[in-house]
């Protein structure tokens, strides 16, 4: 019996050299928490272990769905990273402040264009601009993306984080209402005459009766050309005019040059003008649902909105009116991503923030590269707006963000609260309020200097 015990004992001790020396473990060691175990060349050399990096963005439940299959897909063709999803558009601002400011924040994190200037001037941002430089990964190069998608990531010469969409400001159409009234569809070079002539036309009473013809009831209207209620910006419109309202070089607000003047007029006119809802009934109907109820028939949105497709009738989005001396532009509202500048793994973060762009540019419409701007690929991923994307195409030409700064915010509740609300709701003269709240304004950007 004992000379079995250890004939058996033997073997098994010869086993277990063999098991070894073909570099398996007998006992295998967990990694570490969030972390993929050790993985072997097919030689024996174990490679590094993936390290996990957290994704904080304001994704709501169908969208966060659509992004977690991407970041499965990156995940499983990665060997240095694996993206954990952290998804949550309650208050999201909040909770990115927040974060940023502690020990455990995201490694990655979506921003708003305005956010991302003032995370920036804060330094909670990595600065990736050496690393773009560097990199051959599509997504790396600069000279790709449209100009102004960059500038909201873009502090003194440095890049500190890259835009995944940029959507134009586009005039969403009732085919179906233009062809009641005898109305072309609008054409490239419609300018405001053109726009508010057709909105007249556009605009019916109860008993169908158009606006300018006799008999005509503004008091009982069933059907408007147009709505506005601070949306679309008003800055799209001095822009169209030659105007601005912060300078290129964050000196001043130019509002009262006489291009800015009479496009604050013309905005204050489409309040006031019959052929646009007031605002109590755009509050009692909702402003978009109007014109998915066919009560109104012209309505400006971003190009990745639904109104083109998702509607009772035939819907098409075209480029905005060009201003009087036909200058071209319309808001462009930008998003992107960046790295927190307190992550553990600089490099890994880098490597994901340009494949995980990549493959959000591939995703969302309008991708902000001039390279993925081309109509029948788009017309592949998103067939439903196929009818809409030469002039959402055509738009990101002429399209622009805001000019942000750090303290951008203030600036906007003065620019807001003093200035538009009262023309908005207040129905009141912009002539009145430009000189007092010019000064507030400069006050701003000079403290910000």
């Amino acid at each position: 019996m004992r000379h079995r015990k250890a004939a058996a004992l033997a073997l098994l001790s010869l086993l277990l050299v063999f098991v070894t020396a073909c570099g398996v473990t007998a006992d295998k060691k967990p990694g570490r928490a969030g972390e993929e175990p050790a993985q072997t060349d097919g030689k024996g050399s174990a490679r590094e272990e993936k390290v996990t990096l957290r994704l904080l963005t304001w994704a709501g439940a169908d969208e966060s769905k659509e992004l977690q299959e991407i970041l499965d897909r990156l995940n499983a063709q990665s060997e240095t990273y694996v993206i954990k999803q952290d998804s949550n558009p309650a208050d999201y601002e909040t909770r990115l402040i927040t974060q940023l400011s502690g020990a455990s924040g995201p490694d990655l994190f979506w921003v708003s264009a305005q956010r991302a200037a003032q995370l920036a001037a804060q330094g909670a941002m990595l600065d990736i601009t050496d690393r773009l430089k560097a990199s051959d990964h599509p997504a790396a190069k600069l000279d790709d993306y449209f100009e102004e998608s960059l500038k909201p990531f873009t502090r003194e010469g440095r890049i500190y984080g890259l835009p995944w969409i940029e959507q134009p400001v586009m005039l969403y159409v009732n085919l179906d209402l233009f062809s009641q009234a005898g109305l072309e569809p609008p054409t490239t070079d419609w300018d405001w005459d053109r726009f508010v002539e057709a909105a007249k036309k556009l605009t019916v009473d109860q008993n169908g009766r158009r606006l300018g013809e006799p008999g005509f009831d503004e008091k009982k209207i069933k059907q408007w050309g147009f709505t506005v209620n601070g949306w679309p910006p008003v800055q799209m419109f001095v822009w169209q005019n030659g105007g601005d309202v912060i300078a290129p070089d964050f000196s001043s607000s130019p509002i009262d040059t006489p291009e800015a003047m009479k496009a604050f007029d013309f905005y204050a006119e489409l309040i006031r003008a019959p052929f646009t809802p007031s605002q109590s009934t755009i509050r009692d109907r909702g402003f978009d649902a109007m014109y998915r109820r066919q009560e109104v028939a012209m309505f400006m949105g971003g190009a990745a909105d639904n109104l083109d497709y998702d509607v009772d009738f035939r819907s098409q989005a075209f480029p905005v009116p060009k201003g009087p001396s036909g200058i071209q532009a319309t808001f462009a509202d930008i998003l992107g991503m960046g790295i927190s500048v307190k992550t553990k793994h600089p490099d890994a973060a880098f490597q994901a923030l340009l494949e995980l762009t990549d493959a959000i540019h591939h995703w969302k419409i309008m991708p902000p590269r001039k390279s993925l701007a081309e109509a029948e690929p788009l017309k592949k991923l998103h067939p439903e707006k196929a009818h809409s994307l030469d002039a959402i195409i055509a738009s990101m030409s002429f399209a622009r963000p805001y000019r942000y700064f750090e303290s951008y915010a203030d600036w906007d509740n003065i620019f807001w609260n003093e200035l538009m609300d009262p023309i908005v709701n207040g129905r009141a003269a912009p002539s009145d309020l430009i000189p007092k709240v010019k000064p507030e304004l400069d006050a701003v950007l000079q403290r910000a200097k």
